[in-house]
């Protein structure tokens, strides 16, 4: 059935739009342009209501539709454009900064002055909620004022020595940031993690190790477990007074299946040579979950295969092994599972 003159119109509409991209480089013929012209002075002759006039109109009210549509999109694409180019210049926006804290590595902007740039589009302040649009240099997510708080205090260092602590989820990413913090100010530091073995191969990584490698202590276990949970109190208790209790572990990402095939069989290799920190295990620490994983992901393993346990901790530690285009390509080294 014949449809409707700006039904057809419509459809050419889209399909010219679907050729947006070669006809912005060529535009339109002058044959076919002038003959639209043309029709467009000769609807000032016909009656308002002439069928004619009105196909034309409706088919015109599309177009317009269109470009404002398409107008806005380009606009807000501009603006996130914009806003992200600011956000990945600072050093906790970086796109290359997932897992650069694991190894300790300080974060850098890539700007020079305080800030990193304005935000066309406001945003909330991560501790106040106060919104703005200036950008601090190093903290993407926070206000000038709470940027200019947490940046006064973020090298500041204590003496800890003769302190316990107990830092659950210790192994790699912010926990063992926080640990080796605890470490180098002289407290006696009790990491737990599902993957002790990697925990020890992270930690004897650090140039440092020797310095403070005595105090640390590494407790493999599954806190999903409460009978385990209960040991480590126990144990946590028998050792005396605990001054600092610092509750990092969870699991608030979805992570893929086979994300911990490699970390669960690297637990089964040597370890490095030379001291090495105290380690407890209660239970089964790696069955629960990363084992059960590995007997469904035969056809889905991670793509760095053919890495050694040193290897994989290795690069896990290098700045940027974990970023989207990483994640992307299938070759990231995934720090997850504390």
């Amino acid at each position: 059935m014949l449809q409707p003159l700006w039904r057809r119109s419509l459809g050419r509409s889209n399909r010219y739009r679907n050729r947006s991209t070669s006809l912005s480089a060529v535009g339109i013929d002058p044959d076919d342009l002038a003959t639209c012209l043309r029709v467009f002075q000769e609807l000032d002759d016909l009656p308002v209501e002439h069928p004619d006039a009105v196909a034309v109109r409706r088919a015109t009210a599309g177009l317009f539709k269109s470009v404002k549509k398409r107008r806005r999109i380009e606009h807000r694409e501009k603006v996130m454009a914009s806003d992200n180019a600011v956000i990945a210049a600072t050093a906790t926006g970086s796109p290359d900064r997932i897992d650069d804290e694991t190894q300790g590595l300080p974060l850098v902007s890539n700007v020079e002055g305080a800030s990193a740039g304005t935000l066309i589009r406001p945003q909330a302040c991560y501790i106040c909620k106060t919104r703005y649009t200036l950008i601090d240099a190093f903290y993407h997510q926070m206000c000038p004022d709470c940027a200019a708080l947490n940046r006064s205090r973020r090298d500041a260092r204590t003496d800890l020595t003769g302190k316990r602590a107990l830092l659950t989820g210790g192994r790699a990413k912010i926990g063992m940031y926080i640990a080796l913090r605890l470490l180098r100010d002289g407290a006696e530091t009790t990491i737990t993690t599902r993957f002790p073995n990697d925990a020890i191969r992270r930690f004897m990584a650090m140039p440092d190790s020797a310095d403070w490698i005595d105090r640390l202590h590494i407790v493999g276990i599954d806190l999903r477990d409460p009978a385990q949970v209960v040991a480590l109190a126990d144990s946590v208790a028998q050792r005396g007074t605990l001054d600092i209790l610092i509750n990092n572990a969870a699991q608030t990402v979805r992570r893929s299946t086979g994300s911990y095939s490699l970390l669960a069989a690297a637990e089964a290799e040597p370890l490095p040579a030379g001291d090495l920190p105290d380690v407890i295990t209660f239970g089964r620490t790696s069955d629960a979950h990363p084992m059960a994983l590995m007997g469904a992901v035969t056809g889905n393993q991670p793509a760095p295969v053919g890495m050694n346990a040193a290897q994989l901790t290795e690069a896990a530690l290098i700045g940027g092994s974990s970023s989207l285009a990483r994640n992307a390509a299938q070759t990231a080294i995934d720090a997850g599972g504390l």
